[in-house]
């Protein structure tokens, strides 16, 4: 029986494989750094962001709360006071002293011009001169009258102008009062329907008051409930 010869690879071609893989593995390890990182670098994700689109519905109106505008407040008693104190200190000598002693009651009386259908009411304002001098030295004086209903007062010049008021009233001006002497104004005026009313009168009230020894006591006011029919 004949014997096969066993197959051997050349020699040659063993170390040509050889340094092939040598080759290989030394590329591997030099190139290994560079390579890994890119290989191992993670895969970017895509980014989910959220759009809060803003709504236009419009943000309500505060709520506002207003106070009634017609509560009743409280009635308030008028009372005159000057708007400046006239200095006389630089005279000598008496003073006149004026001051209003009285306002009388006012009573009903019917229309005595005949121009107007109406019943009014009718009083007295008495001006007395305390004082030690006339005032006729000094110049005249004025009586200022002024009608006050509820929290309004009205001169007697606004109350015609406005309302056409006043029936009849003496005159205002006073030229001469002599010491413990007394003057006394009629006042005659339509209340429109008022039944509740003052009567205000102040002595010496005019644009330029005449000295006096005392200006505290010019003014007196007194209040009425009365019903002309």
């Amino acid at each position: 029986m004949a014997n096969n010869p066993r197959s051997e690879l050349p020699v040659g071609v063993i170390i040509l494989i050889l340094a092939t893989l040598a080759a290989i593995c030394l590329t591997m390890i030099a190139v290994g750094p560079v390579l890994l990182p890119q290989i191992l670098k993670p895969v970017p994700q895509a980014i989910t962001e959220t759009l809060v689109i803003p709504s236009d519905t419009p943000t309500p109106a505060p709520t506002i709360t207003r106070l009634p505008t017609d509560t009743p407040t409280a009635t308030i008693t008028p009372t005159f006071t000057p708007t400046w104190t006239p200095d006389f200190s630089g005279i000598t000598g008496p003073l006149p002293d004026l001051t209003v002693t009285g306002i009388s009651d006012p009573t009903c009386t019917p229309d005595h011009l005949g121009t107007t259908n109406g019943v009014y009411a009718k009083l007295t304002i008495v001006v007395r001169n305390i004082g030690r001098a006339p005032t006729r030295s000094f110049g005249s004086f004025d009586v200022g009258i002024f009608l006050i209903l509820g929290q309004q007062r009205y001169g007697l010049d606004e109350w015609a102008a406005k309302f056409n008021g006043v029936v009849g009233s003496s005159n205002p001006e006073i030229s001469n009062l002599n010491p413990n002497a007394d003057v006394a104004l009629k006042l005659e005026i339509d209340l429109k329907g008022n039944t509740k009313f003052g009567i205000q009168a102040s002595a010496n009230s005019g644009a330029n008051p005449i000295p006096e020894t005392d200006t505290t006591n010019n003014t007196l006011i007194k209040y009425f409930s009365m019903y002309c029919y």
